[in-house]
């Protein structure tokens, strides 16, 4: 690997990302003390984790993603969102886009508006899980939407301890991988206000997609059967759309800077 590595920075309602452009495969995923040191916003670039934007044979792109502890995931919801935005930087006659994942095969759009409209195809059945011993919800579910999810409905999200509570429960013994954390509250009909304690991030992200799309789908299966949910995150406003039988995530991903680190 060279001494110098260029890349671009992207941002998804606050949940930011290194991109780099790997068509030649030029970068190392496992290299992950590398990554690591990249991700650190003290010593490094600063960023949530790592895209990889890769060739594909069959497909238009594919993504490899990396958290910031530099462990490979499936699937990033708000990743993907910023991909596609570097993908139409590149391929700037093309609005759709067929990807492949870790965890499967995505499909993304570039709406006219800027925004990034996202299919969720990988999601597993949600289900009631009793977390009483965690916290107290009244209500709380597990499902995956490319990456495991836990949500919890209360009252209130701005005080709550969320760094102690996400450990507890991505640290807990009933989820083998881990799992991330969604706190909900209910803002009015169809508008959520949705923290999220990631792991490989361990800790709060501004922005999580697909723990946006987790916390729309347990609202939806337990308040209001609506097709449009508004998600307001710490970093910004999300929209997850639920069209003929598909779930979809929408909203911004844009490029705030590009650069070169020396190592």
């Amino acid at each position: 690997m060279s001494a110098k590595i260029s890349f671009d920075k992207y941002c998804g309602t606050g949940n930011d990302f290194i991109v780099l452009d790997n068509r030649t495969n030029s970068f190392d995923p496992k290299d992950s003390n590398l990554w690591q040191r990249l991700c650190d916003r003290r010593f490094g670039i600063g960023a949530d984790g790592v895209l990889f934007f890769n060739n594909s044979d069959e497909y238009d792109f594919e993504m490899v993603y990396l958290n910031a502890d530099g462990g490979e995931v499936g699937m990033c919801g708000n990743g993907a969102r910023a991909l596609t935005s570097f993908a139409k930087k590149i391929q700037f006659d093309k609005t759709s886009f067929t990807f492949k994942t870790r965890d499967g095969i995505y499909t993304s759009e570039v709406l006219k508006d800027g925004e990034i409209k996202l299919e969720m195809t990988q999601l597993e059945e949600i289900r009631a899980i009793d977390v009483s011993d965690i916290l107290k919800s009244s209500n709380s579910f597990y499902m995956n939407t490319g990456v495991p999810h836990s949500v919890y409905f209360l009252d209130s999200v701005n005080d709550i301890p969320l760094d102690e509570w996400g450990a507890k429960v991505r640290y807990d013994s009933r989820f083998s991988e881990g799992c991330n954390a969604n706190f909900v509250e209910i803002v009015s009909d169809g508008k959520l206000k949705v923290r999220t304690y990631e792991r490989g991030v361990e800790g709060e992200t501004l922005a999580c997609g697909t723990g946006a799309v987790a916390s729309a789908w347990a609202y939806r299966e337990l308040y209001k059967s609506i097709d449009s949910i508004d998600i307001k995150v710490p970093g910004g406003e999300l929209r997850i759309l639920f069209e003929d039988g598909k779930v979809f995530l929408c909203g911004k991903a844009e490029k705030i800077f590009s650069g070169v680190f020396e190592l």
